[in-house]
């Protein structure tokens, strides 16, 4: 340990006394496996040589600050060199990544594909912890939002009632998003791309997730699958079938020509108390993490950036689910 190591394991002390949420998601899970799953994306060993990269750990752990605090690479950057309980969560390391390494290596698990394996890794964990899916999973889906260009999206909509079309030098380009779509729900307007997540109904905890644009309809993203009990969706999903041995508690929907009668009436009432935590995950991403928007401009790295947030989700619970087996504990 160095001398600089030290001294701010002793500062952090006390903010350590003052409570930080950051060292109790730290300790719900194993962190190891994930490092074999990251190191893929580095192309440095003795038989290539290269410069040594960013422990893979240390990544893991950015990217989920990142999804937490709803910061961009270089605001993550900034934070982890400014504050103590970042540089706790991180294990205190001699160097952190900086904006560009964050960028790249993420870059690198999504053209992979690893982030699906990190996010499974999750999944198996939660399972031996206990956390499996006991009496049924509920579906729903939320926007993100992203940075229309309203000043481009005026001078292109101008230059098509004329006949003409706008040109984009390669910079401007890169600038644009390339994947986000329309689409109006309640009267209002909405662009960008949709979350869509499944939970357990015992514990709170994301149980899949997956990122489209936002003018597919929800019931187009089916993420059930068999062993998931019981399926509670709301009135968009109706006509949309479930697997084999899943019981479909979606809510009925009336018609012009069909009312609902007393009986589905009372049914939709008790779904949508079952379904009411369903809202749960995206309340916290939307308001306790920032993440009701994004500045990236392709689906795939919305996704990604989605499924880091969602894991940040689980370790958020996590802790909440323990705080309350201790409550209830201290209650007997």
């Amino acid at each position: 340990m160095s001398f600089n190591q030290f001294i701010l394991r002793e500062q952090y002390l006390k903010v350590k006394g003052l409570g930080d949420r950051l060292e109790l998601m730290k300790m719900q899970i194993d962190w190891k496996p994930f490092v074999p799953l990251v190191r893929k994306v580095f192309f440095d060993n003795k038989e290539q040589g290269g410069r040594p990269h960013t422990d893979e750990l240390i990544i893991v752990r950015a990217l989920l600050l990142q999804g937490w605090y709803g910061l961009s690479d270089p605001e993550l950057e900034f934070q982890i060199n400014d504050r103590l309980s970042f540089r706790n969560f991180l294990g205190f390391p001699e160097t952190v990544p900086d904006f560009s390494t964050v960028w790249n290596v993420r870059e690198r698990l999504k053209e992979a594909g690893l982030e699906v394996e990190i996010w499974n890794e999750l999944q198996r964990q939660l399972d031996r912890k206990g956390y499996v899916i006991k009496t049924g999973v509920i579906q729903d889906a939320s926007f993100i939002e992203a940075d229309l260009g309203r000043k481009r999206h005026y001078q292109e909509k101008k230059a098509e009632k004329k006949g003409e079309k706008v040109v984009y030098s390669e910079k401007q380009l890169r600038h644009i998003d390339r994947d986000g779509t329309f689409a109006i729900k309640h009267g209002q307007v909405h662009y960008g791309y949709k979350n869509h997540v499944k939970l357990d109904c015992d514990f709170g905890l994301i149980r899949s997730v997956e990122v489209t644009t936002a003018s597919l309809h929800d019931s187009q993203k089916d993420l059930l699958k068999k062993g998931d009990k019981a399926a509670y969706r709301d009135k968009g999903y109706v006509g949309t079938p479930v697997p084999e041995g899943v019981e479909d508690k979606t809510m009925k929907k009336s018609t012009k020509s069909r009312k609902l009668n007393g009986g589905e009436l009372k049914r939709n009432k008790a779904i949508s108390r079952i379904r009411a935590p369903g809202e749960r995950p995206f309340a916290v991403i939307k308001r306790v993490f920032h993440g009701g928007e994004t500045l990236v401009k392709t689906l795939g790295r919305v996704a990604i950036k989605e499924i880091f947030r969602a894991f940040s989700f689980n370790l958020y619970q996590l802790v909440t689910l323990k705080r309350h087996e201790i409550a209830a504990a201290m209650r007997k």
